[in-house]
């Protein structure tokens, strides 16, 4: 699987970045199939979250050298946002009301909260058919992958 979220167009299922996708696909096969282990599979994948307070902490498999808010920009490398602020994220309590969400980076996970939901018990990441603006990467370069802790 190759995440490419971050690197299509909203109204063609062809990306026209053909390199990025090759070089993601080529990583994980590199690193699942043949055990470079010097690579990095793909970019975060939701692996699993607590209820800490008024929060969610997510915590993710290929997480790599750390995670980043990340901006990729056509062929360039995928670079560290400047202002370092997650989008994309919403939150919802037991009402299964969804709000967005502020999301911070506190070291391999990422804290999911929001004034609107005082008890929160999910989270959704990235979760559209266009998540243009979904910015949360490994410092691989790696985008995560879009992802629901719901089941509703």
């Amino acid at each position: 699987m190759a995440v490419i979220i971050d690197i299509g167009q909203a109204g063609d299922i062809h990306p026209r970045n053909k390199q990025d996708v090759g070089q993601r696909l080529s990583q994980w096969a590199l690193n699942q199939t043949y055990g470079r282990e010097d690579l990095v599979a793909s970019g975060p994948i939701y692996k699993s979250h607590r209820v800490d307070g008024n929060s969610i902490r997510l915590s993710f498999d290929h997480v790599g050298e750390g995670l980043i808010v990340g901006v990729k920009q056509g062929l360039d490398a995928t670079k560290e946002a400047a202002d370092g602020k997650l989008a994309r994220f919403a939150v919802a309590g037991a009402d299964k009301k969804w709000h967005w969400a502020d999301a911070r980076i506190d070291g391999d996970e990422v804290v999911v909260s929001s004034p609107q939901v005082a008890e929160p018990v999910a989270v959704r990441y990235a979760y559209s058919m266009n998540p243009e603006g979904a910015n949360l990467y490994n410092r691989d370069g790696l985008p995560a992958s879009p992802f629901r802790t719901d089941d509703w």
